[in-house]
This record gives C-alpha cells, sequence and structure tokens, in this order.
C-alpha cells in the first residue's frame, strides 16, 4: 500500500522510504522531522507508544505490521533542524510550489517562506557589467 503522492515533495532513504511506502509521506515527514538521525523504537502495540503520538495510532500499526517491532536507525533524510528546512523550501519554490504549500510541508511559516521566495529571487537576477 502506498500512500505517497504522485507530486512528492519528500525525498527519504533507507528505513524512512520504507516508513513512506507504509504510511505515506507526510507521516513519514513528521516522524523525521522529530526523530530523523536517531533511533528509535518500533513498539509491540501501537496503542500509547511514542511512534503513535508522532504518526497516530493507525499509522504506528501500519509501521508495526510492515516493518516488525525493535530498534531502527532512522536517517535525517536532510529534514531536521533549520538548515534542512530552509534547502528542501528552496527547492520546492525553484520546482514552483506555491508558498502554502512549501509552508505547510516544511513547517515554516509564511512569512519565511515569502523571505526565502524572495531571495530565490535576488540570486536568479542577471548580473549585468556596468561601463565605465
Amino acid at each position: 500500500m502506498n500512500k505517497s503522492s504522485a507530486t512528492s515533495y519528500y525525498y527519504f532513504t533507507g528505513v524512512a522510504s520504507e516508513i513512506a511506502e507504509l504510511i505515506g509521506d507526510e507521516a513519514t515527514a513528521a516522524l523525521v522531522n522529530l526523530r530523523g538521525g536517531m533511533e528509535i523504537n518500533i513498539p509491540k502495540k501501537a496503542k500509547g507508544s511514542q511512534l503513535a503520538s508522532i504518526v497516530g495510532e493507525e499509522n504506528a500499526a501500519i509501521i508495526i505490521r510492515g516493518l516488525g517491532t525493535g530498534k531502527v536507525r532512522l536517517p535525517h533524510c536532510g529534514m531536521r533542524g533549520v538548515s534542512g528546512r530552509r534547502a528542501r523550501a528552496k527547492e520546492m519554490l525553484v520546482d514552483g510550489a506555491s508558498h502554502n504549500t512549501v509552508a505547510l510541508a516544511c513547517d515554516l511559516h509564511i512569512r519565511t517562506v515569502e523571505k526565502y521566495s524572495q531571495e530565490l529571487g535576488n540570486e536568479r537576477q542577471m548580473q549585468l557589467p556596468f561601463d565605465k
């Protein structure tokens, strides 16, 4: 069961890509944003687990069925921290995503996305030499 959207702005590696195939990009992004680069525990039961508090009880149960239980090292996929969100936001803007879409996907304020968009516009401005 693949819940990934056809126009996904996420790139997951390792076990994160397996999780995305099971529960979709948005829920996986939430997990990677909070726990990427760390070891996480996939519990025996979803109800009341830390995993369920991040991705929801139903998605946690799907992960348990799909991957089994135990500890896994979740890659950060470049999503944790300010620099990861900034890079992802700028990539999405270059690809033509709306400010609202970028803000939601990257967990950023709309004004921050507008600032990044303006920075990209300035970076794209052609530098013309002036004759003296």
